[in-house]
């Protein structure tokens, strides 16, 4: 039953396990349903978190690579932004040993977001911002500040 209930949850915890057979008048404790899930073979740790990113979008990205190999990189300059997200975003539930689930993350609020780039010549300005990356954005208020020399 407690691996029945483990199979139905979307984020299963002990306690959401216990609720789940207190739903089915089982009563057990989240302890005693720890417990079984470790005689089971399972532990409770984080999902892995991967981007969304779709076929089309790795096809895209390949095509690109492909078309760019004999760029000249010298005239290029790198960049890349990060989100710093405020507040616990991984998520532990039970899982099989050996086994990850991954946990799909999409945008949410209360963040951070940091740019910086570089390029032969040396580092940009690292920038904090918390609006969301647009392309006016980007161009109006990091490339301005960012390039300047």
């Amino acid at each position: 039953m407690i691996l029945d209930e483990l199979e139905e949850n979307e984020n299963p915890t002990s306690e959401t396990i216990t609720r789940g057979l207190k739903r089915k008048k089982v009563e057990i404790s989240s302890r005693t349903v720890q417990r079984r899930l470790k005689e089971a073979g399972y532990q409770f740790s984080a999902s892995l978190s991967k981007p969304l990113l779709t076929t089309i979008h790795k096809k895209r990205h390949l095509k690109w690579a492909l078309s760019m190999q004999n760029q000249n990189w010298d005239q290029i300059v790198f960049s890349d932004e990060s989100t710093i997200r405020l507040g616990p975003v991984k998520r532990r539930q039970w899982q099989l040993k050996g086994f990850r689930k991954v946990f799909r993350t999409i945008k949410y609020p209360g963040k951070v977001n940091v740019w910086d780039c570089f390029a032969p010549r040396g580092f940009g300005q690292i920038l904090c911002f918390s609006p969301n990356l647009t392309s006016k954005f980007l161009c109006k208020q990091i490339y301005t500040k960012a390039l300047r020399h």
